[in-house]
């Protein structure tokens, strides 16, 4: 399995906001979105055993496990084989949607569609990165044309850098409250900045 990074952090995006989480980021991802906040994601990455995440994982004092990428879905049959192998932990994964997620794999399921052409997988929520209000618009006709549950919707800012997310919340939250969306603030970024593994 190809492996960009594995480290411990909190969950700063969706509904699982704010948990401790062990997150392995697979490398490789099918598209090549420009807004990208983990590009290197898509090439740099390590071959590691499964049975060497699976040693990474039990080390790990935290009881989630967030696998993320690049699209980790990429890699499903040696993410079947870890969680195989792994009890008594939870797993979640941030998937684009367009690789049919396994049933009864993860625990939660998050998708980020990328395009909003078509119907969207059945996810636990969906998160949407937004840069202006035209994303949004192209949100709303996307929620009512698939018919997903608003408290479902999850609306993060297009940023990196914690000066970034700051500038761009208050007007996000507005535009959730009207709309009854979540905001997904990026708690991470507003925690540690754009740095790396944390």
């Amino acid at each position: 399995m190809r492996v960009t990074e594995i480290f411990e952090s909190i969950q700063g995006e969706g509904a699982l906001m704010g948990r401790p989480m062990l997150f392995i980021r697979l490398a490789g991802c099918n598209l090549s979105c420009e807004w990208c906040d983990t590009p290197y994601a898509r090439d740099e990455g390590r071959e590691m055993s499964a049975e060497d995440v699976a040693m990474r994982i039990r080390s790990s004092h935290l009881s989630w496990v967030c696998w993320t990428g690049g699209e980790p879905l990429l890699q499903r049959s040696a993410i079947e084989d870890v969680v195989a192998s792994v009890r008594g932990y939870r797993h979640t994964v941030e998937t684009n949607g367009t690789i049919p997620v396994p049933s009864g794999l993860f625990d939660h399921v998050t998708v980020s569609p990328k395009s909003l052409a078509g119907m969207p997988p059945l996810a636990d929520c969906y998160k949407f990165v937004v840069g202006g209000k035209g994303d949004l618009e192209e949100v709303d006709r996307y929620v009512l044309r698939t018919g997903i549950a608003r408290e479902r919707v999850y609306i993060q800012p297009m940023c990196t850098t914690k000066d970034e997310a700051t500038r761009l919340l208050a007007p996000l939250w507005s535009a959730c409250v009207a709309r009854g969306y979540a905001l997904s603030p990026r708690l991470h970024v507003l925690v540690f900045d754009d740095r790396r593994g944390v």
